[in-house]
């Protein structure tokens, strides 16, 4: 019956994620769990076959009346999961990734309840992994040792990073997205303290890129910082457009003092790298020859950073690199600043292996979105993916010469953490001015999910603009 107390306790968690540290929930094992209610299921009126502790209507009622506040019936918010506030709190735990595993028995009466409460939750978006025999009564993996066994076995499966991801892999090798991603239409209304708009790059393409302004641009002379944003995601999923990226945009827009201009690229497997690098160096092109007004009469062409989270770190990156042999002027690059750049390679870090587990990226996710993202046949020493490439290494020197900065900040509590501060080393060899923000805890992503985390980031993209405004 303790399993009741073990899904109390993870409702409960959902409330207090961020205050657990060093503690992290990554799941619900439930086996044959004991909920209640005043409607009776059917599994609930068949005859119990248990021949060792019978658990029929009769006991479980007795149970919930010594167990429940006096007066409650089943139906009761600690007995009866549809009730109270439960159910709110599973779209918490999906969004932080939980899994669930459920595990029950034909024989049980309380399996219809348990096979409701699977059914909820993968209503509710999350992922269940279910576990129902046939056969077997209320605790049978106490006597039989080999249903003991596969329990156990059943408790260690590996994470599905298709599941984990809501995706659904087709014949023609495209994806189903199955994941409700909130989107931000962009609005010029001049009472919002950032106003925004879309310009198309390359329609046949679909990519485009949303700007962002400073309503106080509009009453001052002085041009502003032009940051060019990248979103993360791993290559496959998102947009520019998603709420998460438009709504941090729009804070460091004006936080920062600048005009964003956040990148719509296009997206694997169904335009597998190199397209979303591509995308970037034309959106580059792009802007440097539009004669769009917020640009022309806003946007500081000589004064510019290029940014992302993730993978949108990575895409920073090699445009970044790519551009140094490129006629971009009148742009003048004068930093990178990566935030969680997701590079790859063959040989695993020290951080992948720590964290194989990840809740938010566990490393057969990483692994699949490399295999996604990169060309068919190539693995993750491949030059999209490996930051030691040579014909990347190369250019650094190069990076030196134009006195570009660095910004790489990351977290401990990220399996990429450790390729980040290899990036750091790379770069420090080579000579480039790197400026580090390293702090221990803190997952991936994290500044999408914690206030305080996105106002310290955008503090110190500000910092590093300002640093660099008389450079």
């Amino acid at each position: 019956m303790n399993t009741k107390k073990r899904i109390l306790a993870g409702v409960r968690a959902t409330e207090e994620a961020n205050d657990l540290e060093p503690l992290k929930i990554q799941g619900l094992i439930l086996r044959q769990a004991f909920f209640g209610g005043t409607q009776r299921t059917e599994s609930e009126l068949r005859p119990e076959s248990n021949p060792f502790t019978p658990l029929c209507v009769a006991v479980t009622d007795l149970m919930w009346e010594l167990a429940l506040p006096i007066d409650a019936n089943r139906d009761h918010e600690y007995c009866n999961f549809r009730t109270g506030k439960g159910v709110e709190k599973l779209d918490k735990m999906r969004e932080l990734g939980w899994r669930v595993l459920v595990s029950g028995n034909g024989g049980d009466p309380l399996v219809d309840r348990e096979k409701e409460l699977a059914q909820l939750m993968e209503e509710k978006g999350l992922h269940v992994v279910k576990d129902f025999e046939e056969e077997g009564f209320h605790g049978i993996e106490l006597v039989d040792p080999s249903k003991s066994i596969k329990l156990i076995a059943m408790a260690n499966q590996p994470i599905d990073p298709y599941h984990h991801l809501d995706l659904v892999l087709n014949p023609n090798g495209t994806l189903t997205r199955l994941r409700h991603i909130p989107n931000t239409p962009p609005s010029s209304d001049s009472t919002l303290p950032v106003l925004t708009k879309d310009l198309t790059i390359n329609q046949p393409n679909n990519t485009w890129l949303r700007l962002f302004l400073p309503r106080i641009a509009l009453s001052s002379n002085q041009k502003l910082p032009l940051i060019f944003f990248f979103h993360g995601s791993g290559f496959v999923v998102a947009s520019a457009a998603s709420t998460m990226f438009h709504d941090f945009c729009a804070d460091m827009s004006s936080t920062v003092g600048a005009v964003v201009a956040s990148v719509e690229y296009r997206l694997a497997p169904e335009h597998r790298l190199p397209a979303a690098y591509d995308d970037a160096a034309e959106a580059l092109a792009f802007i440097r020859s539009s004669r769009d007004e917020w640009l022309t009469k806003y946007a500081d062409f000589g004064n510019c950073y290029l940014m992302g989270n993730s993978a949108g770190g990575t895409i920073a990156y090699f445009a970044g690199l790519r551009a140094i042999d490129c006629d971009i002027e009148p742009l003048r690059i004068k930093g990178l600043i990566l935030r969680q750049p997701f590079f790859g390679g063959t040989q695993r870090s020290g951080s992948e292996l720590r964290l194989e587990n990840d809740e938010v990226i566990p490393l057969s996710v990483s692994d699949l979105l490399w295999e996604l993202s990169l060309p068919v046949g190539v693995d993750r020493d491949h030059e999209y993916s490996n930051l030691r490439a040579e014909n990347w290494v190369g250019k650094l020197e190069k990076v030196r010469e134009l006195e570009w900065r660095v910004l790489v900040s990351g977290n401990g509590g990220d399996p990429l953490v450790d390729r980040e501060k290899e990036l750091v080393e790379v770069l420090e060899e080579k000579g480039v001015q790197v400026v580090t923000d390293f702090e221990e805890e803190g997952c991936h992503g994290v500044e999408y999910s914690d206030a305080s985390k996105a106002k310290r980031l955008i503090q110190l993209v500000k910092h590093f603009v300002s640093s660099l405004d008389a450079y």
